[in-house]
């Protein structure tokens, strides 16, 4: 435990002479001013607003992760060639864990801004029509759903190349939009960048039906994929980068 700390603290540090921190603050904020700025004169019900940011928020996630790690794994290579992350603990998923729990921090941070900002700037435009309670949900969802995608996108980063995982996050966006509409019905608990969505969608859908019967087909089948799934990611990820020598296939 005491070694993860230091190797979570020397991230930090390693942090700070690149954009990665700012860039966890200066998009939720960009956001909300073009968000509020356009919710002050839109005619939309709250209801109509309210979701549709959200929804914006769910589909840019696996964009923004994607490029996130791929930032990482650009700044391990060319420190040594990754010789530095595989050298540096042992066990040596120690150093994998670290990125991972760090990230995790920093997106949950960056999600409370995104979210809770939007709550408090939006009482100034209009009724909000969910308490803090559900907002403060909606961050637990979007993080927890999306630990799949931070482990998904660092494989594809340290493995592969930043052009795949940025790749693979924007067809991840697409796909997420897509599958809210009727083509996702039956299949978005077996696509993971869509688990955000669906369940953020199904938590206001069921306040907002409260007192009368309101079911989302297939939520509980979404629920349990997306924890074995999500648990057997970090477990196999683990595994290959304790065995993982450096490798990588270039651009």
């Amino acid at each position: 435990m005491l070694q993860l700390i230091k190797l979570i603290k020397a991230d930090i540090m390693k942090l700070k002479s690149t954009q990665m921190i700012w860039m966890h603050f200066c998009i939720p904020l960009l956001g909300l001013i073009i968000f509020l700025g356009y919710y002050s004169i839109s005619p939309w019900s709250s209801f109509s607003k309210i979701s549709a940011y959200l929804q914006v928020l769910c589909m840019v996630f696996p964009i923004l992760i994607g490029i996130i790690t791929s930032m990482v794994a650009d700044q391990e290579y060319t420190a040594g060639g990754f010789q530095n992350i595989l050298t540096g603990s042992e066990p040596k998923y120690l150093a994998f864990a670290s990125k991972l729990i760090l990230f995790l921090s920093l997106g949950t941070l960056s999600t409370l801004l995104a979210v809770m900002g939007f709550y408090i700037g939006y009482s100034f435009i209009d009724d909000n029509i969910y308490p803090g309670y559900i907002n403060l949900a909606v961050v637990g969802i979007l993080i927890g759903s999306n630990v799949f995608q931070y482990v998904l996108h660092f494989f594809l980063s340290f493995r592969f190349s930043k052009g795949v995982s940025i790749g693979v996050g924007i067809s991840e966006s697409l796909a997420s939009g897509l599958f809210l509409t009727g083509m996702g019905d039956g299949r978005w608990p077996f696509v993971p960048s869509t688990w955000s969505m669906r369940f953020v969608e199904s938590l206001l859908m069921k306040y907002k039906s409260a007192g009368s019967v309101f079911i989302e087909p297939d939520l509980h089948l979404g629920i349990i994929i997306s924890i074995v799934a999500t648990v057997l990611s970090i477990i196999i990820m683990l595994v290959w980068f304790s065995r993982w020598e450096g490798h990588k296939l270039e651009e």
